[in-house]
């Protein structure tokens, strides 16, 4: 169905960059920003955009969206799952963290020089320092990333980037904590991917932006852990709001 609904863009667009916003309509799904002032993308520079992974496929779409808004130089740092046409690959930076195996590894290294390059010559990166979805223990509990790997806090540091975190509220059904946290199948987790994604048609989805932090902001911060932290805790206090 995703396909089908990407075929159906593209027949009426010709630009990719407008794919994301795009599919979002046609999906008819609702991005509402509860931020003060709205999302504020500066216009140029080396930027960095985090955000927590609760959906999987569907936050990736939106990060895109909103950075497509502003400008044409942003790139995603992904699992390969957002790739639905060639065209559009000229915004993916596919990258695995599931996987030990040597062309996985070398992959890796590829894409992680690729965006290192890309931030030095100013371009927009999308990250979801996680690296997978995130994953409740029961229907009760909020759903919470893995531990944020060092790779935000190396490659900011290397390129000396700015930061937008972003941070979203929701989690995927129960179907999807069952699989994500009792079978370790890639294939089943990646069919439960395509499930929750088409269930979000039709949905609206709040995020919570925060303001751009300044390189200078945190160059303060020398210990890798230290600053891994302080991105992720920064990120999940934007949704604080929830709670008042």
């Amino acid at each position: 169905k995703l396909q089908k609904i990407y075929n159906e863009f593209s027949k009426k667009n010709s630009s990719p960059r407008h794919f994301w916003t795009g599919i979002l309509k046609s999906m008819n799904i609702n991005i509402i920003d509860n931020s003060e002032q709205g999302i504020k993308i500066p216009a140029k520079g080396p930027l960095i955009m985090i955000a927590n992974h609760p959906f999987g496929i569907i936050d990736g779409l939106i990060m895109c969206s909103l950075a497509s808004k502003v400008r044409s130089d942003f790139k995603i740092l992904t699992h390969e799952t957002l790739q639905f046409a060639p065209e559009l690959g000229k915004y993916i930076l596919p990258i695995d963290f599931s996987e030990n195996k040597k062309e996985t590894i070398k992959n890796n290294i590829k894409t992680t020089q690729e965006a290192r390059r890309h931030l030095l010559n100013n371009g927009l990166l999308i990250i979801f320092p996680s690296g997978s979805v995130s994953v409740a223990k029961d229907s009760k509990s909020i759903a919470e990333d893995d531990k944020w790997k060092h790779f935000t806090a190396k490659i900011l540091k290397q390129t000396k980037s700015d930061v937008l975190p972003v941070y979203f509220d929701g989690k995927n059904g129960l179907l999807f904590h069952i699989f994500a946290s009792k079978i370790k199948n890639q294939t089943l987790k990646y069919s439960s991917y395509i499930h929750e994604t088409k269930k979000m048609i039709g949905k609206e989805i709040n995020i919570f932006p925060g303001s751009v932090i300044s390189y200078s902001e945190l160059a303060k911060i020398t210990d890798r852990d230290e600053m891994t932290e302080y991105l992720k805790n920064l990120t999940y206090k934007l949704g604080d709001s929830l709670n008042e």
